[in-house]
């Protein structure tokens, strides 16, 4: 009777270390499987360099948006590929892990932005995709306008009434030479920074 028992416990020993091993593997294993948190960037540039990278940031995410892929799109515009994820992650999304990344169609991603007024360029705050697409247009519109292209005043007047942070877009082409004659069109760089070079 004594040799039963003993045996019995011994068993039981085996099943309880057993089931202890096996509890331990699936903590290791549920700690690798574990997917890896990014820590998102916040977009407004506080200084020219900062406006520097969120302008190649844009640059990506617009080229996605026209079907190229995560690597080809930050290579063109000279971004790293971990550093674009972090600014632009609320406006990618992928089927799961290991998946390749795709922009959304609009997003809310924050930019400092040229807005032109009567008084010169000002530094504003865009608030999404929709406004940063209007002042591109915009912009290419100011262009033409500079360079005597014909079809200036017909991309100007598509965009008359348009707001941008505010600011209603100066679209009257008489108003646009006199800005243009006392040099206030003189700028390029849509991107801006709310602050000076630290």
């Amino acid at each position: 009777m004594k040799s039963r028992k003993r045996k019995s416990t011994k068993h039981n020993k085996s099943k309880k270390n057993s089931f202890g091993k096996n509890s331990r593997k699936r903590q290791k294993i549920s700690k690798r499987v574990k997917p890896r948190r990014i820590r998102q960037r916040s977009t407004i540039a506080l200084n020219p360099r900062e406006a520097a990278l969120q302008r190649r940031v844009f640059l990506a995410l617009r080229r996605m948006r026209e079907g190229d892929s995560l690597a080809k799109a930050t290579r063109e515009a000279s971004v790293k590929r971990g550093t674009f994820i972090r600014y632009a992650r609320p406006a990618l999304r992928r089927n799961g892990p290991g998946k390749p990344w795709k922009a959304i169609p609009e997003d809310k991603l924050k930019s400092v932005m040229n807005v032109l007024t009567e008084f010169g360029p000002v530094a504003e705050i865009i608030s999404n995709s929709r406004e940063r697409k209007l002042l591109g247009r915009y912009n290419r519109a100011r262009r033409m306008l500079r360079a005597d292209d014909t079809g200036a005043e017909a991309e100007l007047l598509k965009l008359k009434g348009k707001t941008v942070a505010g600011h209603v877009l100066i679209t009257d082409v008489q108003k646009l030479i006199e800005l243009e004659e006392a040099g206030i069109l003189d700028f390029d760089d849509l991107y801006a920074s709310l602050g000076e070079e630290s």
